[in-house]
């Protein structure tokens, strides 16, 4: 027997029980069509594009499916069409909402990784027990990706390679790090090394 099918402005209640792996926020639309421009976590990941389905969070914690009619790259961005979001009014609506999907969807990270969305707030000590502060951001490069902590006023640059990070607990929230000569001193950092201890895609 064949299901009824939802009306097209219906959003799918979303599982309040389900875990899910933020992507980004909402900061604008794109155009007057109802694109939405989602400012990835990890610029590098496909999930965006790849996802079916999106689950937004409003800044009241409310949530809410919706279906994915089409998602691309547009520099910096990926454009999201959701259905029943048809022109500029209704994308304007959701500015500010946060981008997610089920953890299900996720691979598992794998050994010393993470996904940058669980990075997000952790916070981040020394091997001696100094607190360093939160992290912010994570920034993808070339060689590795690099956490971007702020703590007492102050912003740090961390490589995420072998040689700086001892641990990362993200059930803990807690990364603890080698504090290497110059590395909490200065503002920038260059001795970004290999990717041993690389953070997952995410």
């Amino acid at each position: 027997m064949e299901r009824p099918r939802r009306p097209a402005g219906s959003a799918l209640p979303p599982d309040p029980d389900a875990a899910l792996v933020e992507l980004g926020p909402i900061v604008n639309l794109h155009g007057i069509r109802g694109e939405l421009r989602l400012l990835p976590h990890n610029p590098e990941s496909d999930l965006a594009t790849a996802a079916r389905e999106i689950v937004l969070i409003g800044r009241d914690g409310q949530r809410q499916t919706r279906r994915v009619r089409g998602a691309r790259r547009h520099k910096r961005f990926v454009l999201l069409t959701l259905e029943a979001v048809e022109d500029a009014d209704a994308a304007e609506a959701l500015i500010g909402c946060t981008v997610a999907v089920p953890r299900t969807m996720l691979p598992p990270a794998g050994p010393d990784a993470a996904y940058h969305a669980d990075l997000l707030g952790c916070a981040v000590e020394t091997t001696s027990g100094v607190a360093v502060g939160t992290v912010h951001e994570v920034m993808p490069a070339p060689s590795t990706d690099v956490l971007v902590v702020r703590g007492a006023g102050r912003e740090h640059l961390i490589p995420m390679i072998a040689d700086v990070i001892a641990s990362l607990d993200v059930a803990a929230r807690r990364v603890v790090i080698h504090p290497l000569p110059g590395l909490l001193e200065a503002e920038d950092d260059d001795s970004q090394g290999g990717p041993e201890a690389r953070s997952g895609k995410g």
